[in-house]
Formats: C-alpha cells, sequence, structure tokens
C-alpha cells in the first residue's frame, strides 16, 4: 500500500459508495445455483465473483452519507469497511474493477452454469 495514494472518488462518483456486496457460497449444489437465481430475479440485485475467485451477492443502493459532491459526509467516522476499502491503487475501483465475472440477470447466470457443465436445473 502506498502511503501517499489518495483515491480520486469525485472523478469515478465514489463508486465503492454506491453499492454493497456480502460474500456468499460458490454455487457447487443446485440449491446453492437456485439460491442465486433468486437473487438476480430482484431488481438492483447482482452476483459477482472477484479476483480472488469469492463470490458475493451485490445490491446496488447509494450510501445515504453520499454528498452531492461524491464525497463521504462522515469521512472521520466511517465504518471500518470504508476505511479499510480503496485504500492503494490495486484495491481502488476508479483504477480497477472488482469483478472477474458479473451476473446481471439469471440468463447470464444460467448460460455461465450450462458452460462450466453444471446441472442446474432441478427435474420436476
Amino acid at each position: 500500500m502506498a502511503d501517499d495514494f489518495i483515491p480520486d472518488c469525485k472523478a469515478c462518483n465514489g463508486s465503492c459508495c454506491n453499492y454493497i456486496a456480502i460474500e456468499i457460497e460458490k454455487p457447487i449444489t443446485k440449491q446453492n445455483a437456485d439460491h442465486i437465481r433468486w437473487y438476480l430475479l430482484h431488481e438492483n440485485v447482482n452476483v459477482f465473483i472477484d479476483h480472488d475467485k469469492k463470490w458475493f451477492v451485490e445490491f446496488r443502493t447509494t450510501c445515504t452519507e453520499q454528498g452531492e459532491d461524491k464525497k463521504c459526509q462522515i469521512y472521520k467516522k466511517r465504518p471500518k469497511i470504508c476505511q479499510k476499502h480503496g485504500n492503494d491503487y490495486e484495491s481502488c475501483e476508479y483504477y480497477d474493477s472488482p469483478y472477474y465475472k458479473y451476473f446481471s440477470d439469471v440468463k447470464k447466470f444460467e448460460r455461465y452454469l450450462t458452460s462450466k457443465g453444471f446441472d442446474w436445473k432441478y427435474k420436476r
């Protein structure tokens, strides 16, 4: 981590302040895959795999403390997760995407599963 690195939050419109992401299990069972399909049926909900191959459900929602200037209005007392995020060039989303694979709808996810040879369909 470079001590002199300062993220350009205004230039990227505070990208990391426009969603929350929760780590989820990799879909190795039909039930896991079905849960992800359910997530993706909801508005503003996506699923992604990061560069470390961890899976996340992402909720597209803006932080209530992001000002019109795109700066954090509670910067000095922001949550620890915010303090740790984007502290170096490699983890700042303005310079590098956090996404290895990104699924914004069910069909993209199902195509991905099929391409991996994963039998995700339940028999009726």
